[in-house]
């Protein structure tokens, strides 16, 4: 009797301790890693919808979010996603799926989304951005819309009594003006900077009638006699210190702020990040080749996912399906100056009053019949790289403008042929 009793409770103990076990391992949530740049208010709204979808998928699902520098960003994800250490999910550019598609890497939501999920709240545009892939996949849901927008300072327009630049021309003729003005009374003051050496380089093309990225495939036209003109008339406004390509703080949005800028070109996005002292701010648009094709580019940010396990996966798009819920991605895109690519947010009363409000989001708005984006094609990113260094190369170190062209041109083909 002695021994059944200890034989007894010895399987008590075990069933105990399995039973016990069995549980704890139900409730442990799937880990979802979320990588993005975003700073500030932008971060902490991220932060303030990941704690609200951890909360309510409490023992499910459970996402942690980190900030990552924005210098180097795109090849730190590509690093660390091939080689099986990266995140589960990242804030990127549509066309950057590209590359994780053909490393087989990139997570299709068709499998998880619904149409009422998304494909019948936006655009086909935008829906054909999310999708236009080789295997024509789901691959990137897209939150927010910006693009390049001009910024000046209002009273300086007006003590000099300009219009807002329509051409690239007049834009360095309204700097001669307002520069020269404020040196003679002497402040010293830059004329025009852009945040994005890429952005202008690829509008010009366009505006020139050529292309940054043909359809084949190719930079072929990165070495036309027109964009190297044009290049090297940047080169001259520079040297005569009416244009800065790159200032030492990074985006100019901060030195704009503080009038050190007449002018300067950056995302939509940025207006938050100007604090502008002692002036009042204007927008308009991003200027154009006189003569040339109208074009402007604007940028979609999406969540793209990569695959891990089917638990993950899943639990990746459920994230995603809730981070752009109308509940949601309207306070994102008010903290982000962004406009929403969703009908149902668009419709809102409360966005309609935040996009009346919003200078920024209306000069955007005036651009979008001739705006385009750039092409989904494996080696995109390179050729955005060789187009940047160039650009920087020939203004900021006076090389040679066609043997420059020419070696960025090679090494964006060699990058897009990969």
């Amino acid at each position: 009797m002695k021994k059944f009793l200890t034989m007894l409770l010895a399987a008590l103990m075990v069933f105990s301790f399995t039973g016990c076990t069995k549980p704890a391992e139900e409730e442990k949530a799937q880990e979802i890693v979320f990588w993005h740049t975003l700073t500030d208010h932008d971060e902490q709204m991220v932060a303030d919808i990941v704690a609200a979808f951890n909360a309510a998928n409490e023992g499910k699902y459970h996402v942690t979010q980190e900030t990552q520098p924005l210098d180097g960003f795109s090849g730190k994800v590509y690093e660390a996603v091939t080689n099986g250490v990266g995140p589960n999910l990242v804030w990127l550019y549509p066309n950057t799926a590209q590359d994780y598609i053909d490393a087989g890497l990139a997570l299709d939501y068709g499998k998880y989304f619904t149409a009422a999920d998304y494909k019948d709240r936006v655009s086909p545009g935008v829906y054909a951005a999310s999708t236009e892939y080789a295997d024509g996949g789901l691959h990137a849901v897209i939150a927010t819309i910006t693009g390049s927008i001009m910024f000046y300072n209002k009273e300086l327009l007006e003590k000099y009594n300009l219009e807002i630049p329509q051409t690239w021309d007049e834009l360095l003729a309204a700097c001669k003006t307002v520069v020269d003005g404020e040196k003679a009374e002497g402040k010293d003051i830059m004329g025009f900077g852009p945040d994005s050496p890429d952005v202008v380089g690829i509008v010009v093309l366009e505006q020139l009638g050529l292309k940054y990225i043909d359809s084949n495939k190719t930079a072929s036209d990165w070495t036309n006699q027109k964009f190297a003109d044009w290049l090297n008339w940047w080169k001259e406004a520079e040297e005569a210190g009416y244009f800065q390509l790159v200032d030492s703080e990074g985006y100019h949005s901060g030195p704009f702020g503080n009038q050190k800028y007449f002018c300067y070109m950056g995302s939509s996005a940025g207006m938050g990040y100007i604090t502008p002292q002692g002036f009042t701010i204007v927008t308009g648009p991003v200027p154009q080749v006189a003569g040339g094709k109208q074009y402007t580019e604007i940028t979609t940010r999406a969540l793209v996912g990569f695959k891990k396990d089917e638990a993950t996966d899943a639990g990746t798009a459920e994230f995603v399906k809730f981070f752009t819920k109308a509940e949601n991605n309207l306070p994102f895109c008010q903290k982000y100056s962004a406009s929403t690519p969703y009908k149902d947010v668009e419709e809102s009363e409360v966005y309609k009053e935040y996009f009346n409000n919003s200078i920024a989001n209306q000069a955007l708005a005036g651009m979008l019949s001739y705006a385009g984006t750039r092409p989904s094609v494996t080696g995109e990113g390179g050729a955005k790289e060789a187009l940047v260094a160039a650009i920087k190369k020939i203004i900021i170190d006076k090389a040679d403008v066609a043997a420059t062209l020419a070696d960025a041109q090679a090494t964006a083909n060699a990058a897009l042929s990969d």
